[in-house]
């Protein structure tokens, strides 16, 4: 059953965060089709950096600074917005709710679009996509040297890689998914700001084919090795609540939905956004 925490009397704005190697262009036809369906709908297209190159090579932290400094510098969005984030800007946008202080816009409702939430990892069992940005050797590279201050500053990616043959780095390290994650020190103000949005709609697919493993759109991920995949719930992270991901589906506020879509379609396919999407993103009832 999902529970609504209170009555959204005006349809509240909503921020777009576009994905990894784009721009806020790309999210062009998803802003005007969810127009079109909610005439009364201010829309936020957020751009990281410059775009395209920064997208893939800006650090994490300055990578959700950019998307914090465009949501707090509307005055619209005082009142709270509606987050949806596609790919990577699934991931910037949970970045955004746990770190925020209590004077930035909260987020309303949480919505992401075949995100990474729990990582990305690929490589081993599971092929890589294949962008003439990211020929083998550096793929070979992020293996060999995935947790250290080059890679992590890189490539932005790097800072939610998430290698389950390498647990311990991963720790030792403390990307920053360790620490959205609260795995290696408590954030009590992450946990809180989780806690915020009346729901998580999240949409992914095992037609993916780029986000791997797939089921990090739903908090699922890797076991031990690559081969086999725990579903949100039975993830240690999920089991000790450490950053509220348990309290937040026990009260009935996380949907995840099978799209059936391929990684690419999400933002231009009309009849996805207007008749999946866009009723998650009405508000006002």
């Amino acid at each position: 059953m999902i529970v609504l925490n209170y009555i959204i009397a005006v349809q509240p704005p909503i921020v777009l965060m576009h994905g990894f190697m784009t721009d806020k262009s790309d999210l062009n036809d998803l802003s005007a089709y969810l127009s079109e369906m909610i005439p009364d709908l201010y829309v936020l297209n957020c751009e990281v950096g410059n775009g395209y190159n920064d997208s893939i090579f800006m650090n994490i932290y300055s990578s959700v600074a950019e998307l914090t400094k465009c949501i707090v510098n509307d005055p619209h969005l005082k009142s709270g917005f509606i987050a949806l984030g596609y790919s990577q800007g699934g991931y910037l946008m949970r970045g955004y709710l746990q770190t925020k202080t209590p004077d930035m816009p909260r987020v309303l409702r949480f919505i992401s679009l075949s995100a990474p939430l729990a990582g990305y990892f690929c490589g081993v069992s599971n092929l890589c996509w294949n962008y003439p940005v990211f020929p083998d050797f550096i793929n070979n590279l992020i293996g060999d040297l995935e947790y250290t201050d080059f890679v992590q500053n890189l490539l932005t990616g790097a800072s939610y890689w998430n290698d389950p043959y390498k647990h311990n780095a991963y720790l030792a390290y403390k990307t920053h998914l360790c620490y959205l994650n609260n795995e290696v020190e408590f954030n009590s103000n992450y946990k809180s700001n989780f806690l915020e949005p009346d729901l998580y709609v999240l949409f992914g697919s095992p037609n993916d084919n780029i986000i791997v493993p797939w089921q990090s759109a739903w908090f699922g991920f890797f076991n031990s090795d690559d081969k086999t995949v725990q579903k949100m719930e039975e993830r240690e992270v999920y089991i000790q609540d450490t950053f509220g991901l348990k309290t937040v589906n026990e009260e009935g506020k996380v949907v995840r939905i099978d799209s059936g879509l391929g990684h690419f379609k999400y933002v231009h396919n009309e009849e996805f956004i207007k008749e999946q999407l866009a009723p998650w993103v009405k508000m006002n009832v």
